[in-house]
This record gives C-alpha cells, structure tokens and sequence, in this order.
C-alpha cells in the first residue's frame, strides 16, 4: 500500500473487471452517498480505521475478502499516517483499571507445573541431585553488550534446566493449592531514574508458611552452590576464558575482589529479599514479553502489556513463585572505590501466575 498512490488505486478498483457489479450497486447509491456528505457531523459515518468523524473522505473504495461483500469504506484524512497496530491501543491506566477489575480464573495450569518439578525438587533426595549436578554449560558475552558476560546454568548433564518451586509436603499441587503456596511481591516498573526494571521482589519473613520456608531455604542452596562454582571457575580459570583478561584487570582471586548477588540478597537493616525476573523482550513476537502471565489457567494479556512498555506502573499481588535459574551475569563495579567483578545469579518466573482476586496494579508513584 505505501508505494501504491491513492489515484492508481482508485484507477483499479474503477477498471476490474472483479467489482463492475459493486460499481453499478455503488452508482445506485450516490444519492445517498452525497446527502449523508453534507450531513456528516450529525450521522454516524466515521473513519474506519480511528473512528473518527472529523475531515472524512468518502473514498468510494470497493475492499473484498473473498468471504464477504464488497463494502464502501470511508477514510478520514489521517489515513496514511495511521497505524493499524493502534487501532485498539489502550493506555496504561486503561489495562491497569481492566487488570484491577477482571483477575479471576478458574481451571488449573497444575499439569505443567507438577510435570517439571516432578523431575527437580518434588523430593529432598531429587532436588540434592539437582544441586549436585549444577554447572556451568559455557561463559559467553551478552548479545546486546559485549563488556559484559553470562555464566549459563545446566544440570543433569544439560538435560534440565534448574527447576524450583514450593511444594505441599511429599505431594504435588493443585489450583486450591496455590493460595498457600504463593508469596506477596511488588514489581515497581521504572526506578528513580526512569530506567525499566524485570524484577518481582518478596521481603523475607518471620510469618512464612512451612512449604514456603522449605522454598527459601533451597533457594539458599542454590545460591551457595553458584557461589561455589565461582570460586572454583576462578581458581582454575586459564587465558582460554572469555573472562580472564577481566578477572586479571581487576586483581580477582578466588577469594577476593568479587562479589556475589544471589537470589535472595540483603536489604537495608539485613532485610533481606527474594529477587526473581521475567523476560521482557519477546522471544518469537507473539506475544508482548517473554515470560507468559497468568492467573491460574487464563492468559492476562493486559498484564503482558503492562509489563512490556516503558512508562511507570505499580504492581503487586499474590504470585507462586516456580522458577528457573538460567544465568550468571558477570560485570564490572566500583565498591568502596576498589574495582570489583560482579557475579549476578538471575532466577526467572517460569511463569508469572497470580493468586485469583490478589492483583492491585497503579500508574501512581508511591
């Protein structure tokens, strides 16, 4: 369409041989037509693109699925310079205030769930042996930031990723289940200085359930035996690595000059916080980012949406946290002005799924 001039359009669908019944139909309408051009501000002719009343062009214009009628579409002016993915843009307080009103669910994504953590943590002996045989697959640079690198995570000799979620004792879980096996966390989209954040946090407690206290102390597991993994990495490492020229230029040894953040990490007055992500770029574009949203068994759309703009939002509700532990994110810092390498363990909501009437969302700062 956009190399196509108005003119030599309208010449095509004037010449075809396809629409000479609709232009003797639309020749019988023109009357008509004419009389609801002078009227237009107070019938309902609107654009069909905006929905617009204003500055319509009555572009005669005979457009055929091969399942429906030839139809005149009328066009306002702006035509060329909208964009059809608009056509049903909302805001952010509109899916805010649609995202507040509707979080219900009804059926169960259990299956999927119990399936993957049947083979990673249903039982103590199981998840042992998933820490046990933790480790890292290869260090490569970030896709979109050569300075910086990733350890990916692999257990079970590659053949699984690092699975861990609460569970009931010695069971599996239902829809019912999860109201007790979920935590509060908030998700604040933008930071002081308007930069997005992928991140869902949960404060540590005295109150925390009993499978959720099970949770926590694996998570803990798994964050020592990251640590682990990357002193050992830098005690053998050789010239080979990726990282090796950084961990020289910052004096790294294996038990020095670097810093871990793990999964859980303190806060202000050793608080401390559960920290886990979600993918926020789509990996095939279909849909808004790339970790799925739901409550239940429903798809929350609108909450995907929220989550993939730039603008601020304030979320916060019940989620069951089942995660997946995919990378080491390693970068330079300045603590306490010395130069540090920075090793970053990164958890991701396998899925994003909320507890049924839990959800308050606001596009306020608090």
């Amino acid at each position: 369409m956009d190399n196509i001039s108005m003119k030599a359009l309208d010449k095509f669908f004037k010449e075809s041989s396809l629409f000479s019944e609709d232009r003797l139909r639309e020749k019988n309408k023109l009357p008509v037509l004419d009389d609801e051009k002078k009227e237009i501000k107070k019938n309902s002719i609107c654009c069909k693109r905006c929905n617009n009343n204003k500055y319509i062009e009555l572009r005669r214009l005979q457009i055929r699925r091969c399942d429906e009628e030839a139809t005149i579409v009328y066009y306002c002016s702006n035509l060329l310079k909208f964009k059809m993915h608009k056509k049903n843009f909302k805001s952010s307080e509109q899916l805010v205030k649609s995202i507040n009103s509707s979080n219900k669910s009804s059926t169960s994504r259990m299956d999927y769930y119990n399936r993957i953590l049947s083979s990673s943590c249903s039982t103590d002996m199981i998840f042992q042996r998933m820490i046990s045989t933790i480790n890292f697959k290869e260090v490569v640079p970030l896709p979109k930031n050569n300075s910086m690198f990733r350890f990916v995570i692999k257990c079970f000799n590659n053949t699984n990723n690092v699975i861990l979620g609460p569970l009931k004792i010695s069971s599996g879980i239902t829809l019912t289940d999860l109201p007790s096996l979920s935590i509060p966390m908030s998700h604040y989209h933008l930071n002081k200085n308007n930069f997005v954040q992928d991140n869902f946090i949960h404060r540590i407690s005295e109150n925390e359930t009993e499978p959720m206290k099970k949770f926590i102390e694996r998570l803990r597991f798994i964050d020592s035996r990251m640590q682990m993994l990357i002193s050992d990495y830098i005690r053998h490492i050789d010239e080979s690595s990726p990282i090796y020229y950084m961990l020289k230029k910052n004096n790294v040894k294996f038990n020095q000059n670097w810093i871990f953040t793990g999964i859980i990490n303190k806060g202000n007055n050793n608080t401390e916080y559960i920290n886990i992500r979600y993918f926020k770029d789509s990996f095939k574009g279909k849909k808004k980012i790339g970790t799925n949203v739901y409550c239940g068994d429903d798809y929350l759309d609108e909450m995907a949406d929220l989550l993939s703009r730039d603008t601020f939002c304030y979320i916060n509700g019940n989620i069951y946290p089942l995660i997946k532990v995919n990378y080491i994110i390693i970068n330079e810092r300045i603590v306490n002005n010395i130069p540090m390498v920075n090793f970053t363990c990164k958890a991701y909501f396998v899925d994003i799924n909320f507890i049924p009437n839990s959800i308050h969302c606001s596009t306020k700062r608090l």
